[in-house]
């Protein structure tokens, strides 16, 4: 009988340790300029330190050193006047000298060496191809030119250049210029304004 007891004690402390729920650590209360900036947020004053909550910033607190709005920053991290590239992102990002440099549409400059990029104009050599030029197979064996790239615009925080003009064509013939003169007319593509 006794053993019987003390097996039933045990069963009964076992099963009521199993029921026993843990509280949760007491989390510290919002300080009341915390708490003041949720509210103005429309935020839950009583949810603090949640998962997935994003910090407030304090009224007073410096910005991060390097934490800009501009979109070229945050692309690159440097400044200067940029070039709207396409190469491998159809959204397009601001880029300094690329060497791959989707321009239009239409035109696509490839194995770009640059001599000058300065804020008002990039000279640079490589090839070009684009869909004025297929019937001659200039996809495979882009024509070798050197370009010019220029008349710099503001858009959406950032400079870039908006045209670009051919200052040596090479082996290009008269018709395959013409092509190229009448796809995009010398005009590089932008970002689109916000």
């Amino acid at each position: 009988m006794r053993r019987t007891i003390l097996t039933g004690a045990a069963l009964l402390l076992a099963v009521t340790a199993c029921g026993e729920q843990v509280a949760p650590p007491d989390l510290p209360a919002p300080s009341p300029e915390a708490e003041q900036s949720r509210q103005e947020e429309g935020g839950d004053p009583s949810a603090t330190g949640t998962p997935g909550e994003e910090p407030t910033i304090e009224e007073n607190q410096e910005p991060v050193e390097g934490e800009q709005d501009s979109p070229e920053d945050e692309a690159t991290g440097e400044e200067g006047t940029y070039v709207f590239n396409r190469y491998g992102d159809e959204d397009g990002f601001p880029d300094l000298s690329p060497t791959d440099y989707v321009a239009t549409p239409f035109t696509t400059f490839s194995d770009m060496e640059w001599s000058e990029w300065s804020d008002e104009v990039a000279h640079g050599e490589g090839g070009v191809s684009g869909t004025w030029c297929l019937e001659t197979g200039c996809q495979e064996d882009p024509y070798d030119v050197e370009v010019e790239l220029g008349d710099p615009v503001e858009v959406g925080g950032g400079t870039f250049f908006s045209t670009y003009t051919i200052t040596d064509y090479g082996d290009m013939s008269a018709k395959t210029r013409q092509a190229m003169q009448e796809a995009d007319d010398g005009r590089l593509s932008l970002p689109p304004s916000e």
